[in-house]
């Protein structure tokens, strides 16, 4: 089975999807696009109807995020706007001042950007900002409250964070960027991985891919990752480090802010390359050929809660477009650069 590993750039993903207005691209004959990230993977891997539900229907829940998603937001935004700063030449006392400024945006929200839709008179915000990059959050109180942190605690850890590694000798060398390369091609299909990394930066030790990932409580990081494996064969490395951040109060700076790094042999990346990604591709075509997504109930209950489609599966076939109706919207296509949720 014959591979071909072509680089695309990010302005060449969105020529790549620029006729494509689902996941799956079936052409009259010839080979079968077909574009994943670790999310649409993921989901493919969990769920079929859940992978429809969200990337082909792009259905959103009106409740919006959960408390962990936008505590895990807040801070995302802080370290694009921290690092992107330093990248620039600025100090770090000043980056860690427009970066806070930044993460009491996104808590607050923006008007002008939140929900903005483009249209030929007008084509950006008047804010300035990208459409949808400060949209307030729902479920986080200003004071940490029974089981939800309190966006003040995050912002503080956020400060806690500057200063711990205030000495940091990491380079930040780009933040937030898009990556995209046909990482699997044959008769068939031609499978198009992209990939949205928090930060790239040199460790001394070499230029990795960085994922910030906040946590309630300390955990081990499984190296069993689709993000963290499509990131290194994008990289070129086997390494991806995690730039752990606990909400923890009781834990010293020490203990909650945390950088593992994840590694995996040569023959583990390619395992996964040229066998586990294919195989999903051509079973995410399949749905896609059959139009059925069916429901895969052995994931409906996950560690940290249910899946947010159970009630939609719960209820009787004839009354799923309405639950659907009452309880989510409609939301953003998919596309490259689409917020990461797997924080």
């Amino acid at each position: 089975m014959e591979q071909d590993n072509q680089t695309i750039g990010e302005t060449n993903i969105q020529e790549f999807i620029k006729d494509i207005n689902e996941i799956v691209d079936i052409p009259m004959g010839g080979k079968k696009n077909i574009i994943m990230d670790s999310q649409i993977l993921t989901a493919v891997m969990n769920c079929p109807r859940l992978t429809d539900f969200r990337f082909n229907l792009n259905l959103q829940s009106l409740s919006g995020k959960s408390n962990s998603l936008e505590c895990g937001s807040i801070v995302h935004r802080y370290m694009e706007s921290y690092y992107g700063a330093i990248i620039k030449g600025i100090s770090k006392e000043k980056a860690f001042g427009f970066a806070i400024t930044d993460a009491e945006l996104y808590i607050q929200g923006c008007p002008d950007c939140t929900g903005f839709e483009s249209t030929p008179e007008l084509k950006k915000p008047a804010c300035g900002h990208r459409a949808g990059d400060f949209p307030g959050v729902k479920n986080t109180p200003k004071d940490s409250a029974d089981y939800k942190t309190g966006w003040q605690h995050v912002l503080e850890t956020c400060d806690e964070y500057h200063r711990f590694y205030i000495s940091d000798h990491w380079v930040p060398l780009e933040v937030e960027t898009v990556k995209g390369e046909v990482l699997y091609e044959d008769d068939e299909i031609r499978v198009l991985w992209k990939a949205k990394l928090d930060l790239i930066a040199d460790t001394n030790q070499g230029i990795f891919p960085i994922d910030h990932k906040t946590m309630k409580q300390r955990r081990n990081t499984l190296s069993l990752n689709n993000q963290f494996m499509g990131q290194c064969i994008l990289m070129r490395t086997r390494n991806v480090f995690i730039n752990k951040i606990g909400f923890q109060k009781t834990l010293k700076p020490v203990d909650k802010f945390l950088r593992p790094p994840i590694s995996y042999s040569a023959a583990r990346l390619l395992e996964w390359q040229g066998e586990t990604l294919p195989f999903y591709a051509k079973q995410l075509l399949m749905y896609a050929e059959i139009g059925h997504y069916p429901p895969q109930f052995g994931q409906c209950e996950g560690k940290y809660g249910n899946c947010p489609f159970t009630g939609v599966c719960e209820s009787d076939p004839g009354m799923r477009e309405e639950e659907m109706k009452l309880h989510f919207t409609v939301g953003p296509v998919w596309n490259p650069v689409n917020e990461n949720e797997e924080d």
